[in-house]
């Protein structure tokens, strides 16, 4: 496997798993779509992908919001006063994302995308 197999294989691992992880609720619907567009273009799937753009979306529509590592630059008044916000804008994500998670497990998990070897 070549340098380059692996980082692909590796990104689409990420997709899978943040997929994975958001619909049995241990990833919230914001930031696995920050993790999906993190790893979109090194996993070399089509970028105009029908199960991917709905992440694009949410992330752009999200990104303001703190959450995860980027909590801890925040005062927790402000973040406290965001809260509403940020939970109305997961609602909006899950609504979002849940159908295209499904199909993306669907797909990583019947082989349809590979994420083993690209040489299948």
């Amino acid at each position: 496997m070549s340098w380059n197999e692996s980082e692909i294989l590796a990104a689409r691992r990420a997709i899978f798993a943040a997929a994975r992880d958001m619909l049995a609720g241990e990833l919230s619907y914001i930031e696995g779509a920050r993790k999906i567009i993190a790893a979109k273009v090194t996993s070399r799937l089509d970028q105009r992908d029908v199960n991917l753009l709905p992440f694009v979306g949410i992330e752009s529509d999200t990104e303001a919001l703190p959450l995860g590592d980027m909590r801890v630059h925040w005062q927790a008044s402000a973040i406290e006063a965001l809260q509403p916000k940020i939970a109305e804008m997961e609602a909006w994500a899950r609504e979002l994302g849940e159908p295209h998670c499904r199909k993306l497990v669907e797909r990583f998990s019947s082989g349809e995308i590979e994420i083993e070897n690209l040489a299948r």
